[in-house]
């Protein structure tokens, strides 16, 4: 410390734009791109995700393309030009893959028994099928909206549980080896073994 200052120039200046040169640093252009479009939900230019990952135009629309080709980036064509965000899926391979390193193959089929006993709970308190049947049933006000949310979270968390369970003996990450090795038979059986956010068991 001089003059009752700090001395580092690292702490003069914009703060951001510090940490922006850091990354830039640490990473590939490839890796920035690959960073940015992982969190872009909405429809962007080439040259709005060439800004945002601090590489030239030309670079975005090349690493775009390779992201493209293998399933990672969606992209939609416009009168004002190529837009690309986040494929959609995305979302949900990464799910599963969290599921396959965290849980046994045991652990996912009893989290889909579970996520069935409760919808067929809710089959059964309002006498319909389904959720869209539920929707048509209920009248502004009423409590069951609650339950037609949660309802809606089972139906997705089955899907990706579901589909965990299809693609297990095809994951070739062996990460979730330390779940299988870890789990004696002991594990907690209760809803929310493979939760989400939203209380959600997949």
């Amino acid at each position: 410390m001089a003059d009752g200052k700090y001395a580092d120039d690292r702490w003069e200046g914009d703060v951001n734009e510090a940490a922006v040169e850091d990354w830039k640093a640490d990473t590939t252009t490839f890796e920035r791109v690959r960073q940015i479009i992982d969190v872009t939900t909405e429809p962007q230019s080439a040259g709005e995700i060439a800004d945002r990952a601090r590489v030239s135009d030309p670079t975005a629309r090349k690493h775009l393309a390779a992201l493209a080709e293998t399933g990672r980036v969606k992209t939609i064509t416009t009168d004002a030009g190529t837009r690309y965000m986040r494929a959609p899926q995305m979302l949900a391979m990464r799910r599963i893959a969290d599921i396959h390193r965290e849980h046994t193959k045991d652990e996912i089929r009893q989290a889909i028994q579970d996520l069935k006993e409760e919808r067929r709970e809710f089959q059964e308190q309002y006498d319909v099928v389904d959720v869209d049947e539920l929707t048509l049933e209920l009248e502004p006000g009423d409590d069951g909206w609650q339950d037609l949310t949660r309802w809606q979270q089972i139906e997705q968390n089955l899907e990706i549980a579901q589909a965990a369970l299809t693609l297990y003996d095809f994951d070739p990450d062996d990460s979730r080896s330390a779940a299988a090795r870890a789990s004696d038979g002991t594990v907690a059986r209760e809803r929310g073994t493979l939760g989400d956010d939203t209380g959600g068991t997949a």
